[in-house]
């Protein structure tokens, strides 16, 4: 019975994790033309190419992934660690910066490329593990460094000839200034801030965010509900005034506590829930704001105006909207045309360190669908918050190539590097000067395959046809004592022999395939 169970655990196969997948040699090639061509141009922008580890302590990502995301992490506990796997790349080229070059003067600039996770749901083009590649700007002033990122994002897309996108801007400074004046609890703010891009999303994005905040913030029964909880306002969390004056008004009511610490209990109890409801409140107005901001994105200059009325309405300050009007006519002057941006002041990203500009970049692929091709922004208390005892101010973007793929003319990816010639021992005593011939063929440019299957030249034959290979290298005795090869024309059937010396001479008019 052992055995049988074990011959079933071996006959099973074992399948590739949902959510990942595997790069065949094509798109292998095509993704590696993309990185190396963004990555030379990049280069050329005086950023230079740094990596990290894929593998990084937990912590490091705190301030990027609140509690809401951090269950799509992989993160894992080994030896008394706290582990975790890229999530991304700006915390890791942050922590790079504080260990390597704290002593360099600013500004700083670098480029990364490499494989991010996160547990997500897998959709089009929209994997668990993804090749991510982008720039981080550490100092400079604020305006004239979001204006670098954002050109050199939009060149990007103009380098690989791609131009037709959507360039959607905001700042993450309008909806926190909003929030912070709520005097909301932490997490609270956390949270809406965290939810903010499923709010700007779609109207199912909007439905999903509420009936989160209300699983978390649920409303009171009819019982519970008074006119002082909803005459509370804008008053904020429970003062010590309001826990003496519960206190002292239990105290002088007939009921036996048994004890102070009882007391004490029941006070703490009624007080929370009064704080739940006025969060409750709280965070519904801040969704209404959030709504209205939504309600006017659109292109610029109009709805500058309207935007400005909406700020005054709710007496916020109206300089992230001075600094995204700079940003704007910058980006424009350098080309990007007019049409393309889009304002949305309840822009929202999947990570909770961002403090100003925040944008992305959409298209369209062939089949109609849309996808966010680039993300990024301003997070200058990252630093900080990782350990730097000082904010740097920094902002940065990232592409996901998988996404960039299907936007890519054909006519401008690179050709099929296919194998030009295989090269047929005719025994195998023959197999040591098969393998001198294919490097010496080589290291003059070609593409060899040696046939190891030890067949004989018939069974060779058969491969390379199979294989398409359109030429065959036969060398038995013969050719190794005169040093040269048989080349035989697979389409035409016509033979020849040459030197070895001499094949990068012929070799390159046969790289036709079958």
């Amino acid at each position: 019975m052992k055995n049988e169970w074990k011959v079933a655990f071996m006959k099973k196969r074992v399948e590739r994790l949902r959510g990942m997948h595997d790069t065949l040699p094509e798109v292998y090639q095509h993704q590696r033309w993309v990185t190396d061509s963004l990555s030379t141009f990049l280069a050329q922008a005086g950023y230079a190419t740094v990596d990290a580890p894929i593998l990084e302590y937990s912590d490091l990502f705190l301030s990027s992934f609140g509690q809401e995301l951090w269950q799509n992490l992989y993160a894992f506990r080994l030896h008394q660690r706290d582990l975790c796997l890229r999530p991304e790349y700006t915390a890791s080229i942050c922590r790079l910066y504080l260990d390597h070059y704290q002593q360099q003067p600013l500004p700083q600039r670098f480029q990364y490329a490499g494989p991010i996770f996160r547990y997500e749901a897998p959709g089009r083009n929209r994997y668990r593990q993804h090749t991510q590649l982008g720039v981080e700007l550490f100092g400079g002033q604020t305006i004239f460094a979001d204006a670098e990122i954002v050109q050199l994002a939009c060149d990007m897309l103009q380098k690989l000839h791609i131009t037709q996108y959507r360039l959607e801007l905001g700042h993450i400074g309008v909806a926190s200034g909003f929030i912070k004046r709520l005097r909301l609890d932490d997490h609270a703010a956390r949270l809406l801030l965290s939810l903010m891009e499923q709010i700007s999303r779609s109207e199912e994005g909007e439905r999903a965010a509420q009936a989160r905040l209300e699983a978390l913030y649920p409303g009171n029964t009819a019982e519970e509900q008074s006119e002082d909880t909803t005459a509370r306002g804008a008053k904020g969390a429970v003062s010590e005034l309001e826990t003496r004056f519960m206190s002292s008004l239990l105290n002088g009511i007939s009921i036996s506590f048994g004890d102070d610490a009882v007391r004490n209990e029941v006070v703490e109890r009624f007080l929370w829930k009064v704080g739940r409801g006025e969060q409750r409140r709280q965070i519904l107005h801040a969704l209404e704001f959030m709504r209205a901001l939504h309600a006017l994105s659109g292109s610029p200059p109009l709805v500058f105006d309207e935007l400005r009325a909406l700020l005054a309405r709710y007496e916020l300050d109206e300089q992230p909207l001075a600094e995204l009007e700079q940003l704007v006519a910058i980006v424009e002057q350098c080309g990007v045309h007019q049409q393309q941006i889009v304002l949305n002041l309840s822009l929202g990203r999947g990570v909770s360190y961002y403090t100003g500009l925040v944008f992305e970049i959409h298209a369209r692929d062939e089949d109609g669908f849309e996808a966010q091709l680039c993300g990024g922004g301003r997070y200058d208390q990252l630093m900080r918050a990782i350990g730097s005892n000082r904010d740097i101010n920094a902002c940065g973007f990232a592409f996901g190539i998988e996404r960039l793929l299907p936007l890519l003319s054909q006519n401008d990816l690179p050709k099929n590097e296919y194998t030009q010639a295989l090269v047929i021992p005719v025994s195998q005593s023959d197999v040591p000067y098969a393998l001198q011939v294919a490097r010496s063929a080589r290291l003059q440019g070609l593409r060899i395959e040696v046939d190891v299957n030890g067949h004989g030249v018939g069974a060779g034959l058969k491969v390379a046809v199979k294989k398409q290979i359109a030429l065959a290298m036969i060398v038995g005795e013969n050719e190794q004592r005169i040093q040269g090869v048989t080349l035989r024309d697979l389409q035409t059937g016509e033979e020849r022999v040459t030197p070895v010396d001499a094949l990068a001479e012929i070799v390159p008019h046969k790289e036709q395939r079958l």
